[in-house]
């Protein structure tokens, strides 16, 4: 017989973090979170701890662990939105209908309870996470930014009343990369005609001193009205900032100013850890940080995560100019074999308009999933 129990003890959100990286330990499309960031989740540490209420749920069978799920009223998305939504997170489950149906109908009454109207997902804490539930491209190989699930996961899930309410695709670059003619001539144009140009920095420290602030009200302007997603506090700034800096280099980091060198856009990619989070099962020890500094220095492929552009220059080809000129410095990289962009929205049709002057192909679909809550 199948059970639920809410948890909260150490031992206990060691299961639930270690479960997935378990049941999938035989696909090799599957990637591995960092550990060590899905524990400062269910943490005090988290800097969304105070401004949300949150509950972890395992689903145990004769002692093992069959699934996991999470539950999360995240209240500044609620006050932005006037909603009252929660949102279920990490949710992975054994193939089995009843205990897939089991997770959701526990996450649901614990919403309830809160007074919330909605639930939705899967979503993390904020637009930094994974996120989406994969619909297609369960042959191709995860990436380290994005979530990876079985393709019974979406049957179980709409078996239980939901229905999509967001979609996202990603796409791949392979290396070397052929251009559109258009592309070159997008970038003189935007160079020429508006005076857009890169800057260059001493290394990511800098960038981060003189930038860093610039940085996040970028993303705030330009994410704002993106399904999901919340302003960046103070403290949310902070804790990006600490997740991201073992994988950043300014090479991987385009900045664009105007004239008035004010920041207007930019566009942020990494090496993948993608292999390493595999042979490491995303743990930093005993051996695991060593291999992804080995693996950020020779990179097999990247990943082109977070694009912003201010909302009065988006129709100004500044996307473009922003992926030429990364894509330039990336195509002259030796060890890279193809690069894939984080989860884009289908109804951002900007963002993928940008795309069509580059050879892509389409590798994954993501849904966000909604249930009214009786």
């Amino acid at each position: 017989m199948v059970t639920i129990r809410m948890i909260s003890k150490r031992r206990d959100l060691k299961k639930f973090v270690r479960f997935p990286t378990k049941l999938y330990e035989n696909n090799p499309n599957y990637i591995p979170p960092m550990e060590m960031d899905e524990y400062k989740m269910t943490t005090k540490r988290n800097a969304h701890y105070k401004e949300c209420d949150q509950a972890y749920f395992l689903a145990e069978e004769d002692g093992k662990v069959v699934g996991r799920i999470a539950c999360v009223v995240l209240h500044p998305y609620n006050e932005k939105n006037n909603s009252k939504y929660a949102r279920f997170t990490r949710f992975d489950v054994v193939d089995d209908e009843q205990t897939a149906h089991l997770l959701l109908k526990t996450a649901e009454e614990w919403a309830r309870e809160q007074g919330m109207e909605y639930i939705h997902g899967p979503l993390g804490y904020d637009d930094m996470e994974r996120e989406g539930l994969m619909t297609y491209g369960f042959e191709n190989k995860g990436s380290f930014f994005t979530s990876y699930n079985a393709p019974y996961y979406q049957k179980y899930i709409e078996s239980y009343g939901y229905v999509p309410d967001a979609k996202w695709v990603e796409w791949r670059f392979k290396f070397p990369l052929k251009m559109d003619s258009r592309v070159e001539r997008v970038a003189k144009i935007v160079e020429n005609r508006y005076g857009f140009h890169e800057k260059h920095f001493k290394n990511v420290d800098e960038i981060i001193k003189l930038h860093g602030d610039d940085f996040f009200d970028l993303v705030d302007e330009s994410f704002e009205d993106l399904y999901g997603t919340i302003p960046f506090n103070k403290e949310l700034r902070k804790q990006v900032i600490s997740s991201f800096r073992l994988i950043l280099d300014q090479k991987y980091i385009c900045l664009v100013f105007n004239r008035e060198d004010k920041l207007i856009g930019f566009g942020l990619s990494w090496p993948s850890l993608a292999d390493a989070m595999q042979k490491t099962h995303g743990r930093a020890l005993p051996f695991g940080f060593i291999k992804w500094i080995k693996a950020l220095k020779n990179p097999n492929a990247v990943e082109l995560g977070i694009q912003a552009v201010k909302k009065e220059y988006r129709k100004l080809g500044v996307t473009g100019f922003i992926i030429k000129k990364l894509l330039d410095r990336l195509n002259a990289i030796p060890t890279l074999e193809y690069a894939d962009t984080g989860v884009q929205l289908e109804t951002n049709t900007g963002a993928i308009t940008s795309l069509e002057m580059f050879e892509r192909e389409l590798i994954r679909r993501k849904t966000c999933y909604i249930k009214k809550l009786n």
